[in-house]
């Protein structure tokens, strides 16, 4: 006679640092985090006792003050975050494009102290030819073989600098997820095979040799796959696509920052001789933002030295600020929000030009006392600061192509400045059409974007800041994010026209610390800090800004207390 068995799918993706629930960036209590992963996952799994897999998607190592502090600050000799995961009862993970970022010092390390496999099939050795991490596991649940392949975006050149992942290739994933699925079909012969992406569902960077979200083309494309865990793009979400062999394949993603988990039950159906014959798969998204169990207070007791550590690191005075520094300010024109980075940059590199971009949708960082919580709100990316050498007239058609993505042309004062769109996650509300961290501007040069002009000629370079000619021909030092400096953004490949390959031989220097390191320094020394725009560019006809100002913070942040943690999408 037949039999069912049951084997249930729990997947977390982009925890991105939320792992106890205190927001140490806003100081308050948080929403989510791995703390309340572990009370969901016990709590279901005493409830409903039964077979349980759980799944991470990827980038576990960076976003918050906590894990900045675990990757490069604690003492410990294993990664607490490793830890933090084993306790929990993680089964297989995939390795996240900002857990590379941390380098291979970091991530080496926490995919050594996981008890369970960290994937990686496309991210391949360059001396060896072989996967750098471990391309899939077998998963044995009530009798039912169950293997789980792992790919992570290929985009990660776009991004981030060799230096940081040196001796990695990345293949595109659809391919080598056809090659992985067949070899595991072949030597394994499993009852189900799950795909897991740290990779978005569609769109994002693409190029001759990638496709950075391709979960949408995975599932239609390659044959095998009887369901898709995928992450990178932050939007929680369930998609039901059809194979190449018209077989229905569910793609699922729970968001990010841990505030919700997938759930996804199988009924597997054998035959007589206990070979899986069909199987039958439901699926749901729970938020778990608030989940409070006595589990909870396990987790909390077992690491609640690790949570004082991070307290304690988190709440170090090091300055005063005098001022407010909002982001919003920064959409329309120099404002000491992005005035603050530049000069920080402009100091560290003694460059001549500083670019710098918001990192947040919208936060407010109030005058008073400085603790490094607040630098994370300042500045969310561990990048290193590249100082590269940029013509003058590459510099302005850096420029041309930021403001392009950024603003619209204007035909009248009633236009609208800001390019804007309902939010994918959120149709009820008007976020940006583009990422605000390509929204660069720059300092060391005074300079002019006329609304009226059509992309392309809108930027009037007046001078450098002290007052000499800018010169279209002359090659400046210019100081950016090892993001800008590797192509994140394009900014310097379609719009200063350089060739991808001729990056690296612009490189003049790249800092030993990240930006946000710097910005601790800087808070340090100077003890006050007087936050002012440098007023050293604006957009023109300034009558229309002054109203399209007035009407369009209305539009985008008349919640603006509400949402001062709002976070621009990841990259």
């Amino acid at each position: 006679m037949e039999e069912t068995r049951k084997v249930r799918i729990i997947f977390t993706s982009d925890v991105h640092g939320n792992y106890f629930p205190f927001d140490f960036r806003h100081t308050r209590w948080g929403k989510g985090s791995l703390q309340r992963v572990y009370a969901f996952v016990a709590q279901e799994c005493q409830r409903k006792p039964g077979s349980t897999i759980l799944i991470d998607g990827g980038d576990m190592l960076q976003g918050e003050p906590t894990s900045y502090y675990f990757n490069f600050i604690s003492k410990s000799s294993r990664h607490r975050v490793a830890d933090f995961c084993n306790f929990i009862g993680y089964d297989v993970a995939v390795i996240g494009n900002h857990d590379l970022e941390t380098g291979h010092e970091v991530f080496d390390r926490y995919v050594a102290d996981c008890n369970f496999p960290v994937l990686g099939a496309n991210a391949i050795n360059i001396q060896t030819g072989e996967p750098y991490f471990r391309p899939y596991a077998m998963l044995y649940r009530s009798g039912v073989k169950i293997a789980v392949i792992g790919f992570i975006t290929p985009a990660i050149p776009h991004w981030i600098p060799q230096t940081v992942w040196h001796d990695i290739r990345f293949e595109e994933i659809t391919e080598s997820a056809r090659r992985w699925v067949k070899y595991v079909k072949e030597e394994e012969n499993p009852d189900f095979i799950i795909g897991l992406l740290h990779s978005g569902l569609t769109d994002g960077i693409m190029t001759d040799e990638y496709k950075e979200n391709a979960t949408l083309d995975t599932a239609r494309e390659v044959e095998g796959f009887d369901l898709i865990l995928y992450g990178h793009d932050h939007a929680s979400n369930i998609e039901r696509v059809t194979n190449p062999v018209g077989k229905m394949v569910e793609c699922i993603n729970p968001g990010s920052y841990a505030h919700n988990v997938a759930e996804v039950n199988v009924e597997f159906t054998l035959d007589d001789d206990k070979h899986v014959v069909s199987h039958r798969l439901e699926s749901k998204i729970h938020y778990i933002g608030t989940v409070r169990n006595q589990h909870s207070q396990t987790f909390r007791h077992h690491f609640f030295r690790d949570y004082q550590e991070v307290s304690k690191y988190a709440a170090e005075h090091l300055g005063h600020i005098h001022g407010d520094l909002r982001i919003v300010d920064a959409y329309f024109g120099s404002s000491a929000y992005i005035d603050l980075i530049q000069r920080l940059q402009l100091k560290v590199s003694g460059a001549d030009i500083s670019f710098a971009a918001p990192l947040f949708f919208n936060a407010l960082i109030k005058a008073g006392d400085v603790k490094i919580s607040d630098l994370f709100n300042i500045y969310r990316f561990e990048d290193k600061l590249y100082i590269l050498q940029l013509t003058g007239r590459e510099i302005k058609s850096y420029l041309e192509m930021s403001y392009g993505g950024w603003i619209n042309q204007m035909t009248s004062e009633d236009d609208q400045l800001l390019q804007t769109c309902p939010m994918k996650n959120n149709p009820d509300r008007i976020g940006f059409k583009n990422f605000i961290f390509n929204f660069d501007s720059a300092a060391g040069i005074r300079y002019e974007v006329d609304v009226r002009r059509p992309e392309g000629e809108r930027i009037n370079i007046i001078s450098m800041t002290d007052g000499k000619p800018f010169d279209m021909e002359h090659r400046y030092t210019c100081a950016m994010t090892a993001y800008r400096a590797n192509g994140g953004g394009e900014l310097l490949t379609k719009g200063a026209g350089i060739p991808k390959e001729e990056l690296e031989r612009r490189i003049l220097l790249i800092t030993q610390h990240d930006i946000r390191y710097y910005l601790m320094e800087y808070v340090r020394e100077e003890q006050n800090i007087y936050p002012q725009p440098m007023n050293h560019w604006k957009f023109i006809p300034e009558p229309w800004i002054a109203k399209a100002k007035e009407r369009e913070m209305a539009l985008l942040f008349q919640h603006a207390d509400e949402e001062a943690e709002d976070e621009a999408n990841d990259r």
